[in-house]
């Protein structure tokens, strides 16, 4: 019996130190980048449907696209939470991303220009992103008015 002692805690220290030297080293990667483009908004009832588009660059990514289509209660004001999906793309990668519904975008008194922040969750990361996990910050404003956007992404991945 004693015997069977030593062999299991044996068993049990080699798997953790297998499990410890194979576990791979995580690697932070900084997200930052600036996108523009035009956003379509349609309100029906206390529902606004977005579809946005953009071009800009990421650090890591390169020059590329930035895309998304969603949905804002915005019978909520000023600050109108909304929530969706969407990507961003470059020739070195490809980045899906969902969008919580705590992102907002809180507007001035006419309801002509908003501040819009939030948080885009990756879903999926290719290229020189490929398994890379996490969130990106995004701060910005859209123009109601002529449907104009600005965003900045900020933030780190893990890989």
């Amino acid at each position: 019996m004693r015997t069977f002692r030593y062999v299991a805690l044996g068993a049990l220290a080699a798997a953790m130190l297998a499990t410890t030297a194979l576990a791979a080293p995580t690697k932070s990667i900084v997200i930052s980048g600036t996108y523009a483009g035009n956003a379509s908004t349609k309100i029906d009832g206390g529902t606004a449907t977005i579809a946005a588009t953009g071009t800009g660059k990421e650090k890591t990514l390169g020059a590329g696209k930035i895309t998304g289509n969603g949905t804002g209660d915005s019978s909520q004001q000023p600050c109108v939470p909304f929530g969706g999906t969407g990507t961003v793309t470059g020739p070195n990668g490809v980045i899906t991303f969902k969008v919580p519904t705590s992102s907002s975008g809180c507007g001035d008194e006419g309801g002509h220009v908003f501040a819009i922040k939030g948080v885009m969750q990756v879903v999926k990361a290719t290229g020189k992103l490929a398994k890379a996990k996490g969130s990106i910050r995004f701060t910005g404003t859209y123009s109601h008015d002529d449907g104009s956007f600005s965003v900045k992404l900020t933030g780190s991945l893990k890989k």
